[in-house]
């Protein structure tokens, strides 16, 4: 009955691109008509939406599956997939992302998500001098930046009704957005157990298992959503969704770390090959984003946007790296 489960895993992807294609919608549409600043709705209301299978298969893995070498796979991975998501819907709707501008505030969302990738490699390498009872003293320092993060972010901006129009008023997208929301919790644990039960099944080691399966079911939102926000021209709220959920991620270790006092467990800071290249690759990735958007915001001439599209390539790499690494195929 062994095909029961690989069914089940890919009915629980399906039912979260559908969601994630309704929230790049109902998103786009809040853009639209509310004062609520693009950067805000994309790297805060989406970003937090699209990552509760991040937060819940975090906690379902302490709770449920007592498997907390898969949270660093989890988070890391699904920001490196993020990233690598990302610079392939830019190479794709290469055309349109010719007239998009990204908020500055994103060079600030990127060198925040630095700074968390150095919190956890602290955690990772010191992870016997940072504890505290029973969990890390960087799990705190992790949310206290993300706070920060979340204040500074701008706010408000000018609505346009005429942007984006599905025949659907602000409330009524709000009301399905909560929905979807809700829907995608239960997929969320769901995801937890089957990707446990494909981990064994296939006799995968726990964090490449939370970094390959996990990290690409629960970073679907993301890409979906983006896909979605791109196709209808909205790219800097596709960049907030992509970029916000990264630190976002973050953030869930923090809960994640705080709710790991199950009798017997370890601490969720588990060094290994594979959480070492997710932390290398992710810095990398991370840094070539923000150099993409620099270089766009800058200039618009066909040469530049050349240069850019070269840039966006390097996330997907990595990944494709990553990948190899992990299955031996290039020895880490």
């Amino acid at each position: 009955m062994d095909w029961l489960i690989y069914i089940g895993y890919i009915a629980m992807v399906a039912i979260i691109v559908a969601l994630s294609i309704k929230l790049g919608k109902y998103v786009d549409i809040m853009d639209a008509k509310s004062n609520i600043s693009g950067a805000f709705i994309g790297g805060v209301m989406l970003a937090a939406v699209t990552s509760l299978p991040e937060l819940f298969t975090s906690l379902s893995a302490v709770w449920i599956v007592k498997q907390n070498s898969m949270i660093i796979g989890n988070i890391l991975g699904s920001d490196l997939i993020n990233l690598a998501f990302f610079g392939v819907i830019l190479l794709i709707f290469g055309r349109g992302l010719k007239k998009a501008s990204f908020s500055k505030f994103y060079y600030v969302a990127l060198s925040v998500a630095c700074g968390m990738y150095a919190l956890v490699a602290i955690g990772l390498y010191f992870a016997e001098y940072m504890q505290f009872t029973w969990f890390s003293v960087v799990s705190p320092a992790i949310l206290v930046l993300y706070i920060l993060f979340v204040s500074k972010m701008p706010k408000t901006s000018e609505a346009d009704d005429d942007k984006s129009d599905d025949g659907l008023t602000l409330k009524q997208a709000v009301i399905r957005f909560v929905i979807c929301a809700v829907v995608l919790i239960g997929a969320s644990i769901a995801m937890t157990y089957l990707t446990d039960m494909v981990a064994e099944l296939l006799k995968l080691g726990k964090t490449f298992a939370g970094a390959l399966f996990l990290g690409i079911a629960t970073s679907l939102p993301e890409l979906i959503s983006s896909v979605t926000l791109c196709y209808r021209g909205n790219y800097n709220a596709a960049a907030g969704n992509i970029i916000g959920s990264n630190v976002f991620n973050f953030a869930i270790l923090f809960v994640a770390d705080v709710f790991s006092f199950v009798p017997n467990s370890s601490g969720i800071y588990i060094l290994n090959t594979d959480s070492k290249w997710l932390l290398i690759l992710g810095v990398i990735a991370t840094v070539t984003t923000l150099g993409m958007l620099l270089l766009k915001n800058r200039c618009n001439k066909k040469y530049v946007m050349l240069g850019v599209q070269a840039v966006n390539a390097v996330p997907p790499v990595l990944y494709v790296i990553y990948l190899l690494i992990s299955t031996g195929i290039i020895m880490g």
